[in-house]
């Protein structure tokens, strides 16, 4: 087991975390372990706990203990047995070999102590750093500071001691940049600690910074005489002498640059790069080169990355470090002639000696260089031939770039491209800065407020650090502001900080067409693209020009490729600010006209390729029948030659094509879109992004008054709700959509929602008025309509005698109805009907016939890749199976079905496969087994309002509760369906018992 109190109180056991119970209980388990090996009294851990100890005090104490130990044990073996014994005043905690990392902190401190002593500064910092890394916030951090503060004030100044310590070692290892950099936090904790104080004017004055030495010790004698009203020690006012005298500072010699600025104290989730960075920085085989490039967007923390590299590396190169900011992105890059020139000053060529002549000066710089080994980091550069001149011609040194472009003619260097943060290491950084305790008391708003921000990590920089000056805003609040997209870049704004400067800075640099081609892609809702969506959006250039333009922008960090789909296409997508960024300039810069053309090119677009795999794709549904063709603008092979690949790889930028062509005003466009992949959605069961697609194109013919086509999208959202058995909005879309047909007058569409209007009704159990409205739709049938609509009166109507309890009448009815939908040649039609058939006939006692059918449906089902009815023809084999006595044989299709129809979450078929597992423990003889199922069916069927399969649950529910001598339940149970075949208007015979 594994205890740690420095940070939040934890206990871990092969890496699992073991809950560490209440507040109360983290504490009392805190004081046994700092106590570990000793007794802790009970009067102790009382008086710890009260200020005004309860009656039941101790009582509690003792309760807290045995939880603990049974929590404890739980996680661990026998041996934990003995982790916390009781004594006869209190309890005593044995470790054994089990670890602390309190203990583990104070060895790894005392060895550090040690290797100081004896002359090994190095080992001592190695060991201290380890000793300091243990620490994961501070210590009893979930300890309430009532309990907690007397402990954490003592393990809070053993960190501090380690911490001067390690200083101590790395200034006597030179390594001053790091004893800056590492003081500074610990004074902003601590700042009247003098030799805090006393480590970092020795380290100013021994970097040559001795204004700076000198500046920070007037500034602590300030703040001591007026906070304290004391001065500073005499070891402070010795070594303010000694500075003043230029003792023990490196005032001659060749000079040692340290040019570096200051490495930025929160950077989080890079570690591991910044690792790749160092080891390919000071690689010494043959193969290494002399450039190492850091490529990727404004505001990615290529500086930073850098910078960290280079702090962490000060001590491999120990003649300097040199720095450069390029301003590539600027109007006006550094001209590296000027730049040369800043640098060979600071190596210590005097003014009136430093060349004019450019090749001469690039010259005496590379001399300069040439025996040394130091490190150059190039910030911002602009392209290859600023970056040239500024290269040394050894590899002693070494030379570290960052650039929004690839630099690709730096032959030889290596690259890496930098990615944003993941997430969990973004919430890091957000809460680096405002604190973790903010973060963690609104987890979800946190995470939001990074995937707002893109996980860029300037964006979530200047997110921290408006939250930091704005206690008062909660993250929701400001995940709120975040979330406006118009304003979202305003927000992300803070003093130099600014997310819409940097990616201006890029997008100026470009030429005028790339420029509109990046405000353009700002208009696409969809995640990722093709390039041909980038063609349409700029009308016209051919394939080839735009896929360079798109290349260019890709080299420049202002798109990101996306990968290949399963159809061979490049794909590419933007990132969220930029996008914001993009639309910005586009409603700026360009007239609503335009922008509104190029929309429609693009969703033109969608279409005419949707039409294309929707006719080739196979999924035999009628949705798109009558439609008119789209001429497809753009390459079109993938579509036609691989069609359901093509449709599944652009499903979501389909989906997301119809919501902003309902959004923009093109009514249309999203209705003709909706019902072009319905057919696919339908064949993959898509069934939420089906419904949404329809009702999304619904909503926006309504608005616009395309009645004609708002009825088509109508009854292929009528068949979205009978599917998921939604027998409320099949009502309300039947009548609907048969208004609409009558006023309209189409004569098929009239017949359809007739079919439609008798289906709803059938759902609620009005078998009655289902059986009119059948009848009059198919006396209403011409001989020129679709077969498909025949088809299905008739086997809806074979359907409404099923369900009165009559299969004879309705097996010639399904009979025919399978005659006519086979004319039809729609495999997946003719397949829904060969099950409704084989339910028929099983209603009617002929088992064999019924095997034969569902036979020929599933060798089409499986043709079709259609798992929804593939798994409905396996729970169908499973009642025969039932009524046949082979159990076995049933139990196993159940298990099969029933998580297919969950995972399909298709309520119908869950609900039916529950009826059937019910059924097979009633016929087992298993009465009390067929309640639960029963019961879950029982509660879908009310859920989904249908009244009639409510009944026939109940009656099997009352059978059990008979069966287990239950009376009392039976009789509830025959009472409520009673209720409702009554009110039905039918006989027990609709009950379809087995």
């Amino acid at each position: 087991m594994e205890f740690g109190l420095l940070g939040p109180v934890v206990a871990r056991r092969g890496g699992e975390a073991v809950p560490a119970g209440s507040g109360r209980e983290r504490f009392v388990l805190a004081t046994l372990l700092l106590n570990e090996g000793r007794l802790t009294s009970l009067d102790r851990l009382v008086d710890a706990l009260w200020d005004d100890p309860p009656s039941t005090a101790r009582a509690q104490v003792h309760n807290m203990i045995s939880s603990m130990r049974r929590r404890l044990r739980s996680y661990g073996d026998t041996a934990d047995d003995e982790l916390i014994l009781t004594r006869a005043t209190g309890y005593e905690l044995r470790l054994g070999t089990h670890e602390l990392d309190v203990l583990r902190f104070r060895e790894l401190v005392a060895a550090g102590r040690r290797a100081s002593a004896a002359g090994d500064p190095a080992g001592a910092a190695d060991l201290l750093a380890d000793a300091l890394a243990l620490w994961r916030g501070p210590a009893l951090a979930d300890v309430a500071d009532e309990l907690a503060e007397p402990i954490r004030q003592v393990l809070h100044e053993e960190r501090l001691v380690a911490a001067e310590v390690r200083l101590d070692a790395q200034f006597t290892l030179d390594r001053f940049d790091d004893v800056l950099r590492e003081v500074d936090p610990l004074l902003a904790e601590h700042p009247y600690r003098e030799r805090l104080h006393e480590l970092r004017m020795s380290a100013l004055a021994a970097s040559g910074r001795r204004a700076d030495a000198l500046a920070a010790y007037r500034t602590l004698y300030r703040r001591l005489s007026d906070d304290l009203g004391v001065e500073p020690g005499a070891p402070l006012r010795e070594l303010e002498r000694r500075i003043l005298r230029g003792e023990g500072t490196n005032l001659g010699g060749r000079p040692t640059p340290r040019q570096l600025p200051a490495a930025t104290s929160v950077l989080t989730g890079r570690d591991k790069l910044i690792g790749e960075i160092c080891a390919e920085l000071t690689r010494e085989d043959e193969t290494a080169g002399l450039v190492r490039v850091l490529v990727g967007p404004g505001g990615v923390g290529k500086t930073t990355l850098a910078l960290a590299a280079a702090h962490r590396l000060a001590e491999s190169f120990p003649d300097g470090q040199l720095f450069a900011d390029l301003r590539g992105t600027h109007d006006q890059p550094a001209d590296p002639h000027t730049v040369l020139g800043r640098l060979l000053r600071t190596l210590g060529v005097d003014a009136p000696n430093l060349p004019d002549d450019r090749d001469e000066r690039v010259s005496v710089y590379r001399s300069l260089l040439a025996e040394r080994r130091m490190l150059v980091v190039l910030d911002d550069a602009s392209g290859e031939q600023q970056v040239r001149p500024l290269l040394p011609t050894t590899t002693s040194s070494r030379v570290l770039v960052t650039s929004r472009w690839q630099l690709g003619a730096l032959v030889g260097a290596a690259r890496w491209s930098i990615p944003v943060l993941a997430e969990d290491d973004a919430v890091a950084l957000l809460a680096a800065v405002i604190g973790a305790e903010r973060a963690a008391a609104e987890p979800a708003a946190a995470a939001e407020v990074v995937r707002l921000c893109g996980s860029l990590p300037l964006a979530v920089c200047v997110a921290a650090a408006r939250l930091a000056v704005h206690p008062e805003w909660t993250l929701d609040d400001f995940r709120s502001r975040l979330a406006q997209q118009w304003g979202r870049l305003d927000e992300l704004a803070v003093g130099d900080l600014n997310v819409r400067a940097s990616i201006e800075l890029s997008y100026q640099a470009l030429d005028p067409d790339l420029r509109r081609l990046l405000r353009r892609l700002g208009l696409v809702h969809a995640t990722n693209w093709p390039a041909w969506v980038a063609q349409e959006l700029v009308g016209g250039p051919a394939i080839g020009r735009v896929g360079r333009m798109l290349d260019r922008l890709v080299e420049v960090h202002l798109i990101e490729p996306a990968g290949r789909d399963a159809v061979g296409q490049s794909r590419y997508r933007l990132h969220d600010l930029i996008r914001d960024f993009a639309v910005e300039r586009a409603t700026a810069e360009e007239p609503e006209e335009d922008r509104s053309q190029a929309v429609s090119r693009m969703l033109s677009g969608w279409l005419a390729l949707a039409g294309e795999a929707d006719q080739r794709a196979e999924h035999h549904t009628i949705y798109s029948a009558g439609l008119a063709e789209v001429a497809a603008r753009v390459p079109a092979g993938p579509a036609r030659e691989r069609p359901r690949e093509w449709l599944e790889g652009e499903r979501q930028s389909l989906s997301t094509a119809i919501e902003q062509a309902a959004a923009e005003g093109h009514a249309e466009l999203a209705g003709e879109l909706a019902l072009r992949v319905a057919g696919f959605l339908t064949l993959r069961a898509y069934d939420d992004e089906r419904e949404l697609a329809l009702r999304v194109a619904a909503a926006a013919l309504r608005a616009h008054g395309q009645e004609p086509l708002l009825l088509k999208v109508l009854q292929a959202l009528f068949g979205v709700y009978a599917q998921r058995a939604r027998s409320a909005d099949m009502a309300s879309v039947a009548t609907e959509a048969l208004e609409l047909a009558r006023a309209l007058g189409d004569h098929t569409r009239f017949v359809r929602s007739l079919l439609h209007a008798g289906l709803a009704k059938r759902r609620l159990g009005r078998l009655d008025e289902a059986a009119r409205m059948f009848d009059e739709a198919l006396a209403a049938v011409e001989p020129g309509d679709p077969g498909t609509v025949l088809a299905s009166l008739l086997i809806n109507r074979a359907e409404v005698d099923r369900d009165r309890g009559a299969p004879a009448p309705a097996v010639p009815l399904v009979e025919r109805a399978l005659e006519v939908r086979r004319a039809t040649d729609n495999p997946r039609l003719t397949a829904l009907n060969l099950i409704i058939y084989a339910y028929t006939l099983i209603d009617a006692g002929r088992l064999d016939d019924a095997v034969v059918a569902l036979d020929e449906a599933e060798e089409i089902t499986r043709e079709l890749g259609d798992d929804l009815h593939t798994t409905y023809v396996d729970q169908t084999r499973a009642d025969i199976d039932i009524r046949r006595g082979d159990w076995a044989a049933a139990e196993e299709r159940l298990d099969r079905a029933l998580p297919t129809f969950e995972s399909l979450n298709n309520k119908d078929g869950i609900a039916e496969a529950l009826r059937s597992r019910g059924e097979l423990a009633l016929a087992r003889g298993a009465a009390a087994e067929s309640i639960e199922p029963l019961g879950q069916a029982l509660a879908i069927w009310r859920q989904l309002t249908t009244p009639l399969e409510e009944a026939r649950l109940l009656a099997r529910l009352a059978l059990a509760h008979a069966a287990l001598g239950e009376d009392a339940e039976a009789a509830a149970r025959r009472r409520e369906y009673r209720t409702i075949v009554d009110e039905l208007g039918l006989t027990d015979a609709c009950l379809r018992l087995p």
